[in-house]
């Protein structure tokens, strides 16, 4: 297979303040042939994709990864998307009944906002909070709220869930799969449980997923710690088998949660 050199590019994922350094940090592709004259025409540089070079971001699969896996660019993408939604349903809101700007709502924003959800949304509560605003603003245009009501009852009255619920929602979609072995064999043994790594103790917490101790606050928002986190949190409904009863249960509860 061909390589095209200049559609390959290489990322270095760091924490923030890590030095790299970029004389030594590079890649270069060689296309001469083993034991035949060096052709420099055929030694391509391959790009590196970082916060400081021409390209920022990588898509992969429809999410931007940056080096910092911040997924601003991300996010910065969603919000110009929903940005022109919002204004599609702003001009129909007035002619169209509740049902039907929800319908679109969902078409046009919750298909954007709701893909790989529990992916980006490891991104800082800073960077979210662009995609919050942008979210609360489609739901007060749908009923015909004032520009600054308070959106807990309009998200209830709706049954949509708000994005930090929606971030859970997947989160924890994706953990009930895992533990019920639903998920491509290459998941397997990311998490063990404590009674799996520890079976001649007897511990409180043999049932739930261990979770490797990490002092970076950076590292901890990432889906490795997050997940089960959030499924040794869960209560007794996690031992639903049946998948989409166990969704039902959580949407239900997520919205009881939403304080008015």
């Amino acid at each position: 297979m061909a390589i095209n050199t200049s559609k390959t590019k290489f990322i270095l994922f760091r924490t923030q303040g890590k030095q790299i350094d970029d004389n030594i940090c590079k890649i270069s592709y060689n296309n001469n042939e083993i034991g035949k004259p060096v052709d420099q025409n055929l030694i391509f540089n391959i790009e590196r994709i970082h916060n400081a070079g021409i390209t920022k971001n990588f898509k992969l699969l429809g999410i931007m990864l940056d080096e910092y896996l911040s997924f601003d660019g991300h996010i910065n993408q969603l919000c110009s998307k929903i940005a022109k939604s919002l204004y599609i349903i702003n001009r129909v809101k007035n002619t169209l009944p509740k049902d039907s700007l929800v319908t679109l709502y969902f078409a046009l924003i919750h298909s954007h906002i709701s893909y790989c959800t529990s992916v980006y949304g490891s991104a800082t509560p800073t960077s979210m909070s662009k995609l919050i605003v942008m979210q609360k603003k489609a739901i007060r245009i749908i009923c015909n709220a004032p520009s600054r009501a308070h959106t807990a009852p309009l998200f209830k009255e709706l049954k949509i869930l708000p994005l930090e619920k929606l971030i859970i929602y997947s989160k924890l979609k994706f953990m009930h799969n895992f533990v019920h072995q639903k998920l491509p064999f290459s998941f397997n043994e990311t998490w063990l449980k404590n009674i799996e790594r520890n079976p001649r103790l007897n511990l409180r917490n043999a049932q739930d997923l261990y979770i490797k101790p990490i002092n970076y606050i950076s590292i901890k928002r990432l889906p490795l710690f997050t997940f089960p986190s959030l499924w040794n949190q869960e209560n007794q409904s996690k031992a639903i088998p049946e998948l989409v009863k166990y969704l039902r249960s959580l949407k239900i509860r997520l919205l009881n949660e939403i304080i008015i």
